[in-house]
């Protein structure tokens, strides 16, 4: 076994170049494949840290996992099957004063039952959850950063809620929810107190909100409801029989649906197709594929590296196999060490893997808003992957090269002549042209996904969100000044209008409005509010009619899109149950380019209660703009953090999911040009050193350098001309599925596969020709001095 190691360590300082090369890219792509086993354990384990994750359940009512507030208390009260509940509701962004009375805005503020912190198994560091609306604990991350090492119990936090500042007692201090639970908040309050952001909202609406009603009756549904059921309870049973509480909520559209009770486990990988606001951390299965292809894509080009570069640089060890064979070397033992040589630059790789794997795991968090880290490695499950990983590239990697050489007979070994049996060179090229197929299907990956971004972000149509800043209105008094704010923003130069309005296109979730009679006969749309000016803003084209006017109190007048208007059949000046529809507007997308365009009303807003404002400018005076704005914000509400951004900054980070899909596959297509550079060089190194004697007969018969240029250079091309018409076809076929999730996609073109081949071509006469070069340009008696 120590002979066999040394044997091993001498091959592999004996051809530096090419142990460099395999160790190096066996690395990145053991590297890869490593990360992306941390990140399935990872996103599978989410919420298998609760104690009795197996019998706790999120319930779902219909598409949607919010809930009435009464549903898990009535099912407590009733159900002896339901052992202990609790309610979670949560806000992403609030604002709050620090303890040194600055205006801050922090984010997860949430409100749920004292039972969360003993269902989930979170431990208080000290004190008590929040028994009183006065109350809020604090997590340990949340308690730092605030009051330092001092002890935050019976301090005050003043948070801004319902456009009014609260006083807070923090009652007690919890260890962080760990990094793979799908909830995580930072601050927990009572769960009564989540009624102040159903106001809030209700606020927001302007006339169209009705801050009377309650969100803790059967009404409305708000909150995320867990229960815990005894073992072996009938969650199916249970879930139709809660279906009962339907009739106390009075509302016809909801007889149909349906509720369900979701495992725990289950909600972060299988919760992409339920609706509702989402404050919770949520996976995507089909992302996790998506990357365990692109990852295994890159450890075979890495495995196929090592594979053809030893085998390529094999011949000039063949006299030493040979004479093992001739000292009584089995077949057996001959793969034996060569299986063992495989392992032991397999091992050597981890060296380079784990800059991969430091490096990619602060690149996934960062890129696709992870909670990955190196913690992971704690997890005896990843070494005993890791171990598993090692050992069986490089078993397999040995074994696949030594398999045919431990066949050679001893003859043809100990003459050195052994290709012809090999046909070693066949199989480099074919292993070449794979590698840049992987390589063009990546690189034709990032362009066609870059080209839907752009698309996505530029292709609205209908609207023109050009040079249009956006700014909340969050107060009553801003509210209130809306008329006076736009009347001075007008006076600056370079505004071209302003306009005010409850929601600015695009928007994530739909705003259903329903249109009804005094008799109750209605009809529900997708919705958007707004005010006068503000379709001219947008450049949103009226067809029919026209768009509103100065704002008049009593039975408002509405817009249709095109795709109301005709579902309807009505047009610009008919009544519609109780409303008359002023004007019919261009269909315009007012959420994502992932779904249709939906039949649309537009409500008009009051001016005094406007939620934001929008003002278009020329581009040129944009600053003057911001800095007036933030006086006027400051005068009027000085307790207000004020902040704005451009609708077309809006738009994009509105499409940061597609954004960071192609970071990641132009992160993998750049380790997969590396991996091809790296191959292609230590083939074309390994192949025209051994038709050096040809180069030397050729130049003395008179052959140019260009000439052997093109000589050496056209073995390659043609096999990466193979690459590109194998990999078109896989290309437009993975491509076409993921374009599919969009409802308005863009077209798969020829240039791009043209470009992507186009690169992959000049990317190997680049790393070709500066080795054909010195080949075509030295000295021929040096080739034919020992012939």
């Amino acid at each position: 076994m120590i002979s066999n190691l040394k044997n091993a360590l001498r091959s592999i300082t004996r051809n530096k170049v090419q142990s460099f090369i395999s160790i190096f890219g066996l690395g990145i792509g053991l590297g890869c494949i490593i990360l992306l086993l941390a990140l399935i354990l990872h996103e599978t384990s989410f919420d298998r840290f609760i104690p009795d994750h197996r019998n706790l359940y999120r319930i779902v009512f219909g598409q949607s996992p919010l809930t009435q507030y009464p549903l898990t208390e009535k099912m407590k009260e009733e159900f002896p099957e339901v052992k202990d509940f609790f309610r979670f509701n949560q806000t992403n962004s609030i604002e709050l004063r620090n303890p040194k009375n600055e205006l801050v805005r922090d984010r997860n503020f949430a409100f749920s039952d004292p039972s969360i912190f003993k269902i989930l198994g979170i431990r208080f560091i000290s004190g008590t959850p929040a028994n009183s609306v006065s109350d809020v604990s604090i997590s340990e991350t949340t308690a730092r950063k605030y009051f330092g090492g001092l002890s935050p119990l019976g301090s005050v936090l003043k948070v801004k809620l319902n456009d009014s500042i609260q006083d807070m007692i923090v009652s007690g201090v919890y260890t962080d929810f760990p990094p793979n639970s799908t909830l995580d908040p930072m601050f927990i309050a009572d769960i009564k107190l989540a009624e102040k952001l159903y106001m809030q909202f209700q606020k927001s609406l302007g006339d169209y909100g009705n801050e009377s009603q309650s969100s803790l009756g059967w009404d409305y549904s708000e909150f995320l409801s867990y229960v815990v059921l005894e073992k072996n309870a009938d969650r199916k049973s249970l879930a139709a029989r809660i279906g009962k509480y339907k009739e106390l909520m009075g509302n016809e559209d909801i007889k149909d649906l349906e509720y369900f009770l979701q495992p725990v486990s289950d909600i972060y990988l299988k919760s992409e197709n339920l609706g509702g606001a989402r404050f919770w951390r949520i996976g995507n299965a089909n992302e996790l594929k998506y990357y365990e292809a692109i990852s295994i894509l890159v450890l075979l080009i890495s495995a196929l590296n090592y594979i053809l570069l030893t085998r390529a640089g094999i011949s000039e060890r063949l006299h030493e196999l040979g004479t093992r064979k001739v000292f009584g070397a089995s077949k057996n033992s001959l793969r034996k060490q060569i299986i063992l040589e495989a392992n032991f630059v397999a091992i050597l790789s981890l060296i380079p893997a784990a800059f991969v794997i430091d490096s990619g795991i602060s690149f996934i968090d960062t890129t696709l808003n992870k909670t990955l880290s190196s913690d992971i490695f704690y997890n005896p499950v990843m070494w005993v992957l890791l171990i598993l990983v090692v050992i069986f590239t490089g078993t397999l990697s040995g074994f696949l090269i030594g398999y045919n050489y431990s066949r050679i007979p001893v003859v043809r070994l100990l003459s050195g002549k052994a290709s012809e049996y090999s046909k070693s060179n066949r199989w480099n090229y074919s292993f070449l042209a794979l590698h840049f197929a992987i390589f063009i299907i990546l690189v034709s990956g990032v362009i066609a996904v870059s080209k839907q971004i752009k698309y996505s972000m530029t292709g609205y149509t209908g609207i023109n969100p050009e040079n249009v800043l956006v700014t909340q209105l969050n107060t009553d008094e801003l509210k209130k000044s809306f008329t006076v704010i736009c009347d001075e923003i007008e006076k600056i130069p370079g505004v071209e209008s302003t306009a005010g309005g409850t929601f600015i296109p695009p928007f994530g979730n739909y705003l259903p409005v329903n249109l009804a009679t005094p008799e109750g006969k209605k009809e529900r749309f997708d919705g958007l509010i707004m005010g006068e000016g503000m379709i001219e803003l947008l450049g949103i084209e009226v067809i029919e009619g026209s768009s509103f006017g100065p704002y008049k109190p009593g039975p408002p007048e509405v817009l249709f899109n095109e795709s109301s208007a005709k579902l309807h059949n009505v047009g610009a000046g008919d009544n519609f149950l109780a409303f008359r529809v002023r004007g019919i507007v261009r269909d315009f997308h007012a959420h994502s380019l992932h779904t249709l365009i939906q039949p649309m009303v537009i409500l008009q807003q009051n001016p005094d209660r406007m939620g934001l404002i929008a003002i278009k400018t020329n581009g040129r005076n944009d600053e003057a703009i911001i800095k007036r704005l933030r006086e006027l914000y400051t005068q009027i509400s000085p307790d207000e953090i004020f902040e704005i951004s451009y609708l077309t900054d809006d738009i994009e980070n509105f499409y940061g999911q597609e954004s960071n899909h192609a970071r990641i596959i132009g992160a993998f297509s750049a380790l997969a040009a590396i991996l091809a550079v790296m191959g292609l060089f230590g083939i074309s190194l390994i192949s025209i050193s051994k038709r050096k004697k040809e180069i030397g007969i050729r130049k003395v018969n008179g052959a140019s350098i260009a000439e052997v240029l093109v000589m050496l250079n056209a073995d390659f091309i043609k096999w990466v001309l193979v690459s590109i018409v194998v990999s078109v076809p896989a290309s437009i076929y993975l491509m076409s599925e993921w374009l599919a999730r969009f409802a308005y996609r863009t077209d798969l073109r020829w240039w791009i596969f043209a470009l992507a081949g186009l690169v992959a071509i000049i990317i190997a006469l680049l790393t070709v020709s500066w080795q054909s070069l010195r080949a075509a340009a030295s000295n021929p008696v040096e080739a034919l001095r020992y012939e």
